[in-house]
């Protein structure tokens, strides 16, 4: 038996929202408020007016095109509860996060988050000293520096004081004419770090003139003209014929064979080859490899594709000694940065001394080609040359070496139980999450070996997220954030 009178028939596809009460405003949750044209909604304790058919994602701003900004109604309140109670909306717990599906198939993460998770895996001692030991002032400092002047960053003039233009001279007779001493200079200025001053009882003016000593000794190996009969013809020991090569030898800008260019997998993706361009060595450090001429332009540019795609500056402005600072202060795990043997920031723990890795120019050596000059038992003739070259030069500085471990023929390779194992590369965390869509773990975490993301540079742990897990990053709004903000 039917009902005589069943009254009429609800609306079975009401849509979003039929039938708004005319005194309150709809609360908009991002990704879940659906609304048409006119209706009002309070987000962020304002109001606004829907217009231009905003989808569920479109959360309402004042510059938006689907939102204008109006009164709320009289049976709205924007004003939180006075007294919501001890914990109202708890902060996800540590390692739980808010992932919200944004209806693509991808998903939503507040920043705030991933950056809170962010600093608690990095925020150690050794990170910070690392951290301040790369950072980088202005290029516009950078240019105005010259030999003397008042005005030169406290750093560059320490360094004046250990190497005036007449010594710097003297050491290297027969360099590149590209290698000048105001570039060396405005090398120095880009780093801070380089010959700092030191305020926890270490001897600045030591640390600076032992740094020299050691980078200008490894010039000499890595770029050095090496001619044993240009000591009689033209007067220069070979401990003076540093910086002779400012490109690798038999290689030519203007022929583009893309020699050191890893353009597949993830090194070309992140740093991707320039057409036409080959990343051979250029400059005092012979930088080679695109993947790391990318880095070096992130620091000196904020812009990987400046040197990607101009690889020749390396060798042709101040960045030809620059790039050699860059690699002295920059660790390589599970090896700690040269400047950080130098002044003492690392110290050898059980698993290094074990390895006879110690503090001293032998340890240096070991960090830029241990892998072919050291553990054979007797020096290797290419440490020899660094060490000769080492003893000479800090006699010229007046650099008391005494004492000092200088080589490495019984020096095994650093490894990731010693005291320089710092991780510094995120990659994706594969973990179980049962709470999460799919289970995924929605994280990445920190990783010994090298990759995309670097933990040195604040917001690659984001990029990291996004990249794996299909995540846009959104702010306290719940917009999406750009990828370039």
């Amino acid at each position: 038996m039917t009902d005589p009178d069943p009254g009429p028939s609800p609306d079975p596809d009401p849509g979003p929202n039929p039938d708004p009460d005319p005194t309150t405003a709809i609360p908009w949750v991002p990704g879940q408020t659906t609304v048409k044209d006119g209706d009002i909604v309070i987000y962020g304790n304002t109001c606004y007016t829907a217009k231009n058919t905003p989808g569920k994602w479109e959360s309402p701003s004042a510059s938006s095109w689907f939102w204008d900004v109006t009164d709320c109604p009289t049976g709205s309140n924007p004003d939180p509860d006075p007294d919501p109670g001890p914990n109202p909306d708890p902060d996800p717990a540590p390692g739980e996060f808010t992932i919200i599906p944004d209806g693509n198939g991808g998903y939503l993460m507040p920043r705030s988050e991933l950056t809170a998770y962010e600093t608690s895996q990095t925020n150690t001692e050794l990170f910070n000293w690392v951290r301040s030991d790369i950072e980088t002032r202005d290029n516009v400092i950078v240019d105005a520096v010259a030999p003397m002047k008042s005005s030169n960053p406290e750093n560059v003039q320490r360094a004046e004081m250990v190497v005036d233009e007449a010594t710097w001279e003297f050491l290297f007779p027969l360099r590149n004419e590209q290698y000048t001493y105001t570039r060396f200079l405005q090398s120095i200025a880009k780093f801070p770090a380089f010959c700092r001053t030191y305020t926890d009882g270490r001897n600045s003016d030591d640390i600076c003139r032992r740094s020299l000593a050691t980078m200008f000794a490894h010039f000499v190996q890595e770029t050095g003209a090496n001619a044993p009969n240009w000591e009689t013809s033209k007067g220069v020991p070979r401990w003076r014929q540093g910086l002779y090569y400012l490109r690798e030898m038999y290689k030519d800008e203007n022929v583009h064979d893309m020699t050191y260019s890893k353009c597949s997998g993830w090194q070309g993706e992140r740093w991707p080859c320039a057409p036409s361009k080959s990343y051979f060595g250029r400059g005092a450090k012979q930088l080679s490899w695109n993947y790391n001429y990318g880095p070096f332009s992130e620091a000196m540019f904020g812009d990987k594709q400046v040197l990607l795609e101009n690889p020749a500056l390396v060798a042709d402005t101040w960045l030809n000694l620059a790039s050699a600072i860059f690699f002295y202060v920059y660790p390589q795990p599970p090896k700690p940065s040269m400047l950080h043997v130098i002044d003492g920031t690392w110290q050898p723990n059980a698993a290094d001394k074990a390895a006879g890795i110690e503090l001293g120019f032998g340890a240096t050596i070991q960090i830029i080609n241990g892998a072919f000059e050291c553990n054979k038992g007797a020096e290797d003739f290419r440490a020899q040359n660094r060490i000769d070259y080492y003893q000479l030069i800090a006699k010229a500085l007046s650099l008391d070496i005494s004492g000092e471990k200088l080589g490495c023929a019984n020096m095994k390779p650093f490894n990731t139980d010693g005291a320089g194992a710092l991780m510094i590369t995120w990659d994706k965390d594969w973990g179980y999450n049962a709470n999460t869509p799919g289970n995924k773990s929605f994280m990445c975490k920190l990783v010994p070996y090298q990759y995309t993301f670097n933990a040195l540079f604040q917001g690659d742990y984001e990029k990291c997220v996004e990249y794996h897990f299909n995540v846009q990053a959104i702010d306290e709004s719940g917009q999406v954030i750009p990828d370039d903000k």
